[in-house]
């Protein structure tokens, strides 16, 4: 199998969290909305964080809708796009560039 390294590209990133949803400012707070789901109730404790779901964000990406929890990392992509990221898995992929 063939070994690849993923090209070193500076990403541009913000953590977000229920309560911040609702203020004006930044793009990422825009691109995620209210958690409305007709099949999942808003008292529901999450499967990924266990918080419930009404203090949750939802987002469309490329590949679908996603669940954005609070503390998920929402990250534009190399073409604009929009997605959400785990904070273990933003940790692991990811450092901060300091200019």
């Amino acid at each position: 199998m063939k070994k690849f390294r993923k090209l070193p590209i500076v990403i541009e990133t913000e953590q977000w969290f229920e309560v911040e949803k609702d203020k004006i400012g930044g793009n990422y707070r825009l691109e995620v909305g209210y958690f409305n789901h007709p099949d999942i109730s808003g008292i529901k404790e999450c499967k990924h964080c266990g918080k419930v779901m009404q203090v949750h964000g939802w987002i469309d990406t490329l590949e679908g809708g996603h669940t954005v929890c609070p503390g998920d990392w929402i990250i534009k992509g190399v073409n604009g796009e929009f997605y959400p990221c785990k904070p273990d898995i933003f940790e692991k992929t990811y450092e901060e560039v300091v200019e």
